[in-house]
């Protein structure tokens, strides 16, 4: 690279998902070993200052699949960026590019699937888990009809799991709907607030349940297309995943606490 790189402080951020651990050392996946002087060893100041790495960090996007040369030198090592591939455009991209994409999702969203996402390992709810990881991806990849498949998928499987974990049995109807109903008197969610205006709450809940097992029905791919489809926009699917995770989330919180009184 032609320009002076920077040396991270201390606290800077400089994760990448093309990283990997060596032994005793930090590796870069996409770092090419074309000749005697190239390695794919790396270290914070090549992972602070790459392209890719920034698109991660900054953009939130782990789309990019760099070309990346890293070579060492008596005293050091530097890299260079010969390209940065989307691999959702199939073509070249920029940083510059990646921060203006339209199928990044907002920081909000990012937010409350990481929190989620961490809910969910730490519960071991690993087939929820599984189904917003296919959410996010599939909204990176701009397949949005997908997003809400897996994501409202991510929602009944929370349900799921709470009953087995209770020992109790599934409702006959196992679609959304049947799973809410059930979940809600499992885990006494009318109960939650003595003076009762937590049910006012939980109604609208409810309300917002249907209307998923509606979008998933007329949005979804979980289920054939006429002739003609309708379109399913970034909004949507955004909005699939907000919902089904924050559902979740409630869901787990009180669960935790039923398990705990019983």
């Amino acid at each position: 690279m032609g320009e002076k790189l920077v040396e991270p402080a201390e606290n800077d951020n400089i994760n990448c998902h093309l990283q990997q651990q060596g032994m005793g050392t930090l590796l870069c996946r996409a770092a090419s070993k074309s000749s005697n002087h190239s390695t794919n060893e790396v270290n914070p100041k090549i992972c602070f200052n790459c392209d890719a790495g920034k698109i991660y960090r900054e953009v939130g996007c782990d789309a990019v699949s760099p070309s990346i040369n890293i070579y060492q030198y008596a005293g050091g090592s530097t890299f260079s960026v010969r390209s940065l591939f989307c691999q959702i455009r199939k073509r070249d991209t920029t940083l510059d590019y990646c921060v203006e994409c339209n199928l990044v999702p907002a920081e909000t969203t990012k937010q409350i699937v990481t929190t989620t996402r961490g809910l969910f390992q730490g519960m071991k709810f690993f087939s929820a888990y599984q189904d917003l990881e296919k959410a996010r991806e599939s909204f990176r990849d701009g397949n949005f009809e997908n997003a809400i498949t897996r994501s409202i998928a991510s929602l009944e499987s929370t349900m799921k799991i709470c009953h087995d974990e209770l020992n109790e049995p599934l409702p006959n109807k196992k679609q959304l709907t049947g799973l809410w109903k059930s979940t809600r008197n499992l885990l006494s969610f009318d109960e939650i607030d003595s003076d009762g205006e937590i049910t006012h709450l939980v109604n609208a809940l409810t309300g917002v349940t249907i209307h998923l097992g509606g979008l998933r029905n007329s949005l979804s791919d979980a289920h054939g297309k006429g002739t003609i489809t309708p379109e399913v926009t970034e909004s949507i699917a955004e909005l699939s995943i907000n919902t089904a995770s924050t559902l979740s989330t409630f869901i787990i919180r009180r669960f935790n606490q039923i398990k705990v009184v019983k």
